[in-house]
């Protein structure tokens, strides 16, 4: 297909200049596995910044290209999902689709020509959390409607052999004065969130609602469609579920018809159970330099459902800047580049295994460190209306770039998002946004461009259809020129003194692990619960 061009002012001067739209490569989010309602009936035509003329030495990074890794890795969670697992799945730590994607990107990195490429194994000495099946049924004036959308929050507690059957009761917002004059003891609560997200309410609301006595709990927003949505794990202690919008709206409508005294009916059932001695991986690649001072690049491999914003999308950054310097010769290289596929953190609180353990052997692994890229969400399809319908355009990004101490790499990094027309928020965040670096902030040069807050994050519409290759190729290509910045400063102009930080994960007993992450912590207090208590 020609691309055709629009007119637009350029994220970095406001000058007027010229976009080219390509055609996305991506099918739909229904052949995807995504909700039909949820995405266009093919990848929009999303907006492609045009390769500027100082930037022709990165023509090789291409979107399309790197549109295929977040497909295969796509291709990993529908096999896990078709392999027995249907409602709870993904690439989840941890799991076999978790082995199989470790095993893939490996050989991602064999087939660029990575040395050291392997695989190293990471204990999880927390149990996780895996829910086996469950189903949530509406009753009402004798017709049962099953509510596909319902989705278990991480970690919730479960019905196991003795299913839940409850009135059900719509107490708004959840504020005290939703709860004013509603009696919700012994029954299931239905709320909604301000805005969208995929998290339960806070913790105040929680509160609110257990201290009332309700026998469960379910969530929802107004973005529209039905769709399934994954949240973390909730601080309740009554099972807890997300709703998509369109049978939540359909459950608060049945409660409002509903004749006094004769509310709806919820039937609960949910079988789930915590699983002890699991592993995850690290999947390491290395490019030489002409010295042993690095750059490290990495993006963690795990998510919800397909997966493919978060975090496939960051993933297929990683390879494509591997792919990249692959290309040039060692000698032009000055630097060292360590890539990792990092375990990830959707799991049992406190989660990234791997990236504290690495964290705790910084003195070792970053102390000739120059730069760390966290490739993180780092391209997903922008909405209009919540789900009604997509932009051609991408979400625009939060960032990071050293923070205010490293004016001069906040500034590389700036000008490099700009000359490759990378959505920005207009001001860097003072500390990153979340994820990934988070452990390795407060000692290491970190630079992160990222979106938390997509519409499709941790729900079955994040299909490979949700992410724009021009976003992968803009993004990949940005991290290319920061990269090849930071290694015209020597590496006094970038380091920093450390500052505190308190690990998430408490390593006083656990030095055996530090040293091998293969290793058991059985002194770990949490390893020491029963695996079914709540706080486990």
């Amino acid at each position: 297909m020609t691309p055709r061009s629009i007119t637009a002012l350029a994220a970095a001067g406001l000058m007027a200049t010229t976009l080219v739209v390509e055609r996305g490569t991506g099918a739909s989010a229904a052949d995807q596995g995504g909700p039909p309602a949820a995405a266009p009936a093919s990848a929009p035509a999303f907006l492609q910044w045009p390769l500027p003329t100082t930037g022709q030495a990165y023509r090789a990074i291409d979107g399309a290209r790197l549109w295929q890794h977040v497909k295969e890795s796509g291709d990993i969670a529908e096999r896990y999902r078709q392999q027995g697992h249907p409602q709870f799945w993904g690439i989840i730590a941890g799991t076999s689709g978790d082995a199989e994607e470790a095993q893939w990107l490996l050989g991602k990195y064999q087939h660029i020509g990575l040395k050291d490429a392997r695989i190293q194994t990471v204990a999880l000495f927390h149990p996780q959390w895996a829910a086996d099946s469950w189903e949530v049924a509406a009753t009402a004036e004798g017709r049962s409607t099953t509510l596909m959308s319902a989705q278990p929050a991480y970690a919730t507690t479960a019905t196991n052999g003795t299913p839940l059957d409850v009135p059900a009761i719509y107490a708004g917002l959840g504020s005290e004065a939703d709860f004013a004059g509603r009696d919700v003891r012994g029954k299931a609560v239905l709320l909604f969130r301000e805005g969208t997200g995929y998290n339960m309410g806070s913790d105040a609301v929680l509160k609110r609602v257990q201290s009332a006595g309700a026998a469960a709990i379910f969530f929802s927003d107004f973005r529209g469609g039905n769709l399934n949505i994954q949240a973390y794990r909730a601080n309740s202690t009554v099972p807890t579920f997300n709703l998509g919008t369109q049978d939540a709206v359909m459950l608060r409508d049945l409660i409002g018809k509903a004749p006094a005294g004769n509310p709806p009916r919820l039937t609960i059932r949910l079988d789930a159970k915590w699983a002890a001695d699991q592993k995850s991986f690290l999947v390491w690649g290395t490019l030489p330099g002409v010295s042993d001072e690095t750059i490290y690049v990495i993006a963690h491999r795990d998510g919800w459902f397909h997966a493919s914003g978060d975090n496939a999308s960051g993933v297929a950054t990683m390879l494509g800047l591997a792919e990249y310097y692959a290309r040039i010769p060692q000698s032009q290289r000055r630097r060292t580049m360590i890539f990792i596929g990092t375990d990830g953190h959707h799991a049992n609180n406190p989660s990234g295994y791997g990236r504290e353990w690495l964290a705790a052997n910084r003195e070792k692994l970053f102390s000739k460190t120059a730069l760390m890229i966290n490739a993180e969400h780092p391209s997903q399809a922008l909405t209009h209306g919540g789900t009604a319908g997509w932009t051609e355009s991408i979400v625009p990004l939060q960032w990071y770039a050293g923070g205010a101490s490293r004016p001069q790499l906040t500034k590389i990094a700036a000008a490099a998002f700009h000359e490759f027309g990378v959505p920005l928020w207009d001001q860097p965040s003072p500390g990153p946004p979340s994820g990934d670096i988070l452990p390795f902030f407060g000692f290491l040069p970190g630079v992160v461009i990222q979106s938390n807050d997509f519409m499709y994050m941790h729900t079955s519409g994040d299909s490979p259809a949700n992410v724009a290759p021009s976003g992968l190729e803009a993004a990949t290509r940005a991290y290319a020129r920061i990269i090849d910045e930071v290694n015209t400063l020597a590496l006094s102009e970038l380091q920093r003194p450390e500052e505190p930080r308190k690990p998430r994960i408490d390593f006083a007993a656990c030095s055996d692990w530090i040293k091998d992450s293969s290793a058991a912590c059985l002194q770990n207090t949490e390893k020491a619960c029963a695996v079914t208590a709540p706080g486990c």
